[in-house]
């Protein structure tokens, strides 16, 4: 199967189906960063540690994260729906 055909029947799948493929696809990449990025990334994260360890800062739970994440997420798709129903 060629990766178009491949990506029209993926094209086919519900929403939240969509959703875990292109998680499990993107998890499955290790080396998804450059050097140049993977680097920056290292530099970012030892800079919010120790701002978290000096206290500097506080951290926000996981759970409240992903839920906001989540609700901008489904806004912005509302939001994309809307915008393309208009156009038609």
């Amino acid at each position: 199967m060629t990766a178009a055909a491949l990506e029209q029947k993926v094209l086919k799948l519900p929403p939240a189906s969509r959703v875990r493929l292109a998680e499990k696809i993107l998890e499955s990449v290790d080396d998804y960063a450059s050097p140049e990025v993977a680097s920056s990334w290292q530099r970012e994260i030892a800079r919010r540690v120790k701002e978290i360890e000096a206290g500097t800062v506080e951290g926000v739970p996981a759970d409240e994260v992903f839920a906001e994440a989540r609700r901008r997420l489904h806004e912005a798709r509302r939001v994309s729906s809307a915008r393309r129903k208009r156009a038609h």
